[in-house]
């Protein structure tokens, strides 16, 4: 399959991811990217995440925060949802059947 996600399938894909813990962004994307390889999928734009991370957080869906891993080692930030982050990720949830194949596949479910 060679299309890309659309700018609404994105975010729900980085919500379901966050959905589940709080995450960095490479963590994020890769977390999407293996659940996009592992059903044949569309491929993950490379730094597309990070445009949605920054919406979200705008939006007030998520919060963002610097980490600092060690000496020599750069900062991370994690984000994680807000309440209303995590009501939005239950509605992707519970559309998820209804909506693209690959927002199915990475759903929002909560272990």
């Amino acid at each position: 399959m060679d299309r890309r996600q659309s700018p609404d399938e994105l975010r729900q894909l980085v919500l379901g991811v966050l959905a589940r813990r709080e995450a960095y962004g490479v963590e994020i994307a890769a977390a999407i990217e293996a659940q996009l390889h592992a059903s044949d999928g569309p491929k993950l734009a490379e730094g597309s995440v990070y445009p949605v991370l920054r919406r979200l957080e705008r939006d007030g869906l998520l919060n963002a925060r610097w980490v600092e891993i060690g000496e020599g080692a750069p900062r991370r930030r994690y984000y994680v949802l807000t309440p209303a982050g995590e009501r939005q990720a239950a509605r992707a949830e519970d559309r998820a059947p209804r909506t693209a194949p690959s927002i199915a596949r990475c759903s929002c479910a909560r272990p």
